[in-house]
């Protein structure tokens, strides 16, 4: 039997009680407390032992465990005869401040630490020591406890108690989960043509726990093609739980969906959709500590018996069924959701969750376990939003203003401040020509006067913030503090994939460290998992993304063709229309005729996908002054999801509506309108994305291909995903017409589905004559 690993560090978690207690802390202190550590550790005399590593190993007929970790230091003191041991807290707080219940946990974790280095050396008595070290004023507050071994042994044994009765129940759900799975037939009956081969690659590669990309055409199934394997091969491989991750509110709509009904058809499993913390927050702008927060009083004492009535009324749980329950037992939601997720099987939520530096869950992935499956949907979207993930951005303005908020309330706070606003000065200063001469300059290295004033200010917000203070100035300093940490914890793991951007904009100054290649950070995550599916219906061309996601060497490739007839589809290509921005004012009169010939060729609804907001606003004015008969739904730059879903409720079987859209938008990806509910596409340019200093930055760090990664491939994904909208089953029936000469380059006739067999029109009248042949017999 192999025994389930839990650190020190997480059973003393788990073994929490009292209130949620996150009073403002020095965040900035994470290499600070390394370093703190380091510096006690090393003025320690002789015979002291850092980092030393325990563990102790436990077996029972039905379970076994292994509980270990490091201990800060550790020594055998000659003046007292006795083993010590040492755990060292780092913070910019005196003592007498930290929270009992903050300071209960510290000692419970030394005193189990305490338990398994005793049984180790055979000691009856310890000492146990707690140091805290004060990182601005470099000096140590120690706290001693001499214990004996048989009350470190009844702690030792409540605490695995209280573990093993929660980890007994979860292993008798994964044996019963396991066995509903062993025989459970594919829930929809027959598979569609292709989702079986796709399912049957997800179960291999998830029982070898490897990483395989796959490109699966739209409509195939790809949601229930990767869930219902991947849960089926859990028993045959090293993982517990699978991570569906996708960064869109529709598709992890689909995911619940689709678990649901393997429930309905005998699956036995539990899911759990995580939901961030700023749209679920019951006290929104308030501290999460009792003070200021009734849903964080007790909420340790009160987490457990929650989660076991959840667990007897659902086995699915939204964000409306974690709210409720929360709002019932006044306890924290977001909290409830991320403890609830270890009863269950399948975890829903953003890419973040996994891949951020800053966000991703550590209860799973800071162990050495590798006990998570993650199936990444859309994956075509993970190259960019690794870059957002490992990139941050400060605004001189910011500190500008913090300045001045602050001058009276808070001078120290104001006075770092302004040393950051006069590093940002001395740092135009240095490159004032440039500057001025093109508004921006790029370094790859980092700014290291900025990062010194930056690092005061953090220090100098911190003691304010600590204050607990409730003025209108909070919010703001927050703010401009945790873009300062982000930009600091960045700066740490800078290195050749960034770039260091300075510009101005609109008169206003920003500072950023860019990340132009995210595939090491990426690959990094990839390595926190024990099996990593990446799927798409866009992931051409492979060697762009093999480069780009960071996938391990040895990850599989596989491409589905598609599953629907090739005579299902008619795709034209309308070259005769210039979209390049300097031809679209004289064009859009022929772009506009070009749509009104698609959509009165055939009675339905159609979407026009445009590649900037500019460009459909043009279009639409034109098109609604031209042709006001038609019905038209124009999408917005900003809309909510009631917004979104009334826009969608409009594409209705039998209808005849002409939707106005952005290519990469909400619209373009994870919508499903199936039937006569969309039967045509015109896609309006190749979807390059437009010319900017980043973009450029993307070009001229892959000197081998860099047009293609900045502009090309990323532009291509987008017209893919967006066409993709019109056949999403066997009796979907419809057209695709993309407008731009470049379609007939090669460079992107070679990126084009295998399947399309585009025709090439010189004029609206071509195009009129391929639609009424296409639909004279459907």
């Amino acid at each position: 039997m192999k025994p389930v690993s839990i650190s020190v560090g997480q059973l003393t978690d788990f073994c929490r009680r009292g209130d949620i207690n996150f009073r403002f802390s020095a965040k900035s202190s994470a290499l600070e407390g390394i370093r703190g550590h380091q510096r006690v550790q090393k003025s320690r005399g002789e015979g002291y032992v850092a980092e030393h590593p325990v563990s102790m190993e436990l077996r029972t007929a039905d379970m076994a465990l292994e509980v270990g970790g490091r201990i800060d230091g550790c020594w055998f003191e000659q003046a007292r005869g006795l083993f010590c041991i040492e755990e060292i807290k780092t913070l910019r707080v005196e003592v007498e401040d930290i929270p009992s219940g903050v300071l209960d946990s510290y000692w419970h974790q030394v005193q189990l630490y305490g338990y398994i280095a005793g049984c180790q050396v055979g000691a009856e008595q310890l000492i146990l020591r707690l140091c805290f070290y004060h990182l601005d004023r470099k000096s140590e507050t120690v706290l001693e406890r001499i214990a004996d071994i048989r009350d470190l042994a009844g702690i030792f044994v409540d605490s695995i108690g209280l573990f093993s009765t929660i980890l007994g129940q979860r292993q008798e759900w994964i044996a019963a989960r396991n066995g509903s799975m062993r025989d459970l037939e594919f829930p929809y009956g027959e598979f569609r043509s292709g989702q079986r081969d796709m399912a049957v690659s997800v179960y291999r590669a998830v029982a070898d726990d490897r990483q395989l990309i796959i490109e699966a055409p739209t409509g195939i199934g790809k949601t229930m093609a990767t869930l219902y394997p991947s849960i089926k091969a859990m028993e045959s491989s090293a993982a517990d739980r699978v991570f569906y991750l996708s960064a869109k509110t529709s598709t992890q709509e689909l995911a619940q969906i689709a678990l649901k009904d393997l429930t309905a058809a005998g699956a036995v499993l539990r899911s759990i959709v995580i939901t961030s913390k700023e749209k679920t927050c019951f006290s929104p702008g308030q501290p999460c500590h009792p003070d200021h927060c009734e849903y964080a009083i007790g909420y340790y004492d009160q987490v457990q018996d929650t989660i076991d009535t959840m667990l007897d009324e659902t086995a699915h749980f939204d964000r409306s069924t974690i709210e409720r329950a929360a709002r019932r037992d006044r306890i924290c939601p977001f909290e409830l959701g991320l403890d609830l997720s270890r009863s269950c099987d399948a975890i829903i939520a953003d890419y973040n969750y996994v891949f951020d530096p800053v966000v991703y869950l550590r209860r799973y992935f800071d162990t050495n376990n590798r006990d998570s499956i993650a199936l990444v949907d859309e994956a075509h979207n993970l190259v960019d939003r690794g870059r957002d993930m490992f990139s941050a951005e400060v605004h001189k303005e910011s500190y500008l203003s913090i300045a001045k908020t602050l001058k009276n309330i808070a001078p120290a706070v104001m006075k770092a401040a302004q040393k950051v606003n006069r590093a940002f000065l001395g740092y135009k200063k240095q490159y004032g020509e440039e500057f001025e001469k093109h508004g921006h300059i790029t370094r790859y290295e980092i700014p290291e006067s900025l990062v010194s004033a930056m690092q005061t200010f953090c220090s100098s917000a911190e003691e304010e913030l600590r204050k607990e203070t409730y003025g209108s100035f909070r919010d703001q300093l927050l703010d401009c503090y945790f873009d300062t940490l982000s930009f600091l914890r960045t700066a740490e793991n800078f290195d050749v994939d960034y770039a260091v951007l300075f510009r101005r904009e609109a008169k206003k100054h920003s500072l950023k460290l860019f990340c132009m290649d995210p595939s090491r950070q990426l690959g990094e995550g990839f390595e926190r998992l024990a099996s990593t599916i990446c799927f798409s219906a866009t992931m051409q061309p492979a060697e762009y993304f093999r480069r780009m996601l960071g996938a391990s060497g040895a990850a599989n490739w596989y491409r589905l063709p598609s599953p629907f007839s090739a005579a299902n589809l008619q795709v034209n290509v309308a070259g005769y229309i210039d979209t390049s921005y300097k031809g679209r004012t004289q064009s859009l009169s022929d772009l506009i005729d070009l749509v009104q010939c698609v959509i009165t060729a055939r009675r339905g609804n159609y979407l026009v996908f445009f590649p900037s907001y500019d460009y459909l606003q043009s279009a639409t004015q034109l098109f609604e002054e031209r042709f006001p008969q038609i019905t038209t739904l124009v999408q917005q730059r900003k809309m909510s999801d009631e917004d979104r879903q009334e826009f969608l409720g409009a594409f209705t079987e039998g209808g005849q509506v002409c939707g106005f859209a952005v290519m990469g938008g909400a619209f373009s990806e994870g919508v499903d309108l199936k039937g006569n509910r969309l039967i045509g596409a015109i896609v309006v340019g190749v979807g390059l994305p437009q010319i900017g200093i980043e973009r450029d930055l993307i070009r001229e760090h892959f000197p081998e291909a860099g047009f293609e990664y900045a502009y090309q491939y990323p532009g291509l994904v987008k017209v893919l995903q967006t066409a993709g909208r019109v056949i999403r089953d066997e009796e979907d029936r419809g057209t695709i017409c993309l407008v731009d000469k470049r379609y007939r380059e090669r460079r992107y006739l070679n990126l084009l589905p295998p399947e399309w067999e585009p025709g090439f029109c010189e004029d609206s009248t071509a195009i009129k004559a391929n639609l009424e042949s296409f639909w004279r017999d459907r």
